[in-house]
């Protein structure tokens, strides 16, 4: 006999929330059910999959992994569920760096793929290069359009076209009427930056030194790129982003580029899928419009 979904679901649902007692009350049932359902998925493993310790549900390695793929078959079944009742032939899933959640992308990649491919349910996730990756190789995404910082072994990376790094103040700083700025006025308006984990931020840290910046010169760290764009046009600092040459003249709204006084760094830009050959069907299709797209100016 296979795998019961409603068992995966409850037992996912002890461990969200931390108990049986808790998992009970969300999905409307006994507890002594909930415990019926969880002892059964552990008899049907021939694993332990959770203890209980200090009043908190503790996973085993076992159960680590069990949750981990539990998590992603319970939300297939939901895309599936979706899918089928909105009447789609096809699902997408992309991971897209932070970078690019902004109006070029949805004008220039995401709506022509909807006009092309109406009928496919496209899931659209956004976050830090290097966790997009991860999310790949998790099967947590199709494919990811990502700045190509670091590749988890085991998937292949396409590169596609260079960002340049560049840096925007709101329309009404004192910076914006300048000809040209310099580091050292970049420095004393401030930086606004995303806060990073420690891999990433090694290479955002090179991008900076190749400007004469550094860390010491970060005095906002904000989450999400249109909040930073919003904290930028509220005349809080200058917000550094990477932007692809297919964005074209489109700025983050309320903001205007600054002119360096030297050449602004690039980083390289790609797909990453968990195979050679990125998964047939809506996101195939989705790999070839970002291609085409980044193609004609990249």
């Amino acid at each position: 006999m296979g795998l019961d979904l409603f068992k995966l679901r409850v037992f996912v649902t002890v461990v969200d929330r931390n108990g049986y007692s808790a998992a009970a009350g969300h999905l409307g049932l006994s507890q002594g059910t909930v415990s019926f359902h969880v002892h059964g998925l552990e008899r049907h493993l021939g694993v332990s999959l959770v203890r209980y310790e200090r009043r908190a549900v503790r996973l085993t390695p076992a159960g680590e992994h069990v949750y981990r793929w539990a998590q992603r078959l319970l939300r297939d079944e939901q895309h599936l569920v979706r899918s089928v009742r909105g009447g789609h032939r096809g699902r997408a899933t992309l991971g897209a760096s932070i970078a690019f959640e902004q109006a070029y992308f949805f004008d220039k990649i995401v709506a022509p793929y909807r006009r092309a491919h109406p009928d496919v349910l496209l899931s659209v996730h956004f976050g830090h290069s290097v966790g997009m990756a991860e999310a790949v190789a998790d099967h947590r995404v199709d494919l990811a359009y990502v700045i190509g910082w670091q590749v988890p072994a085991g998937l292949h990376y396409e590169p596609l076209h260079p960002a340049r790094f560049t840096l925007f103040v709101a329309r009404d700083h004192l910076l914006a009427g300048e000809e040209t700025v310099s580091a050292a006025q970049v420095a004393d308006a401030g930086l606004i930056a995303a806060p990073l984990d420690d891999v990433e931020r090694v290479h955002y840290e090179r991008v900076l030194d190749g400007l004469d910046l550094g860390p010491r010169d970060v005095t906002l760290e904000i989450d999400g790129i249109q909040a930073r764009v919003l904290a930028a046009a509220a005349g809080l600092g200058v917000l550094g982003t990477f932007h692809p040459a297919y964005a074209g003249t489109s700025t983050p709204s309320g903001l205007t580029p600054l002119r360096l006084d030297r050449p602004l760094p690039s980083v390289e830009v790609g797909l990453l899928s968990r195979r050679a050959d990125i998964p047939a069907g809506g996101a195939e299709a989705l790999a070839d419009c970002i291609r085409t797209t980044t193609a004609e100016t990249g």
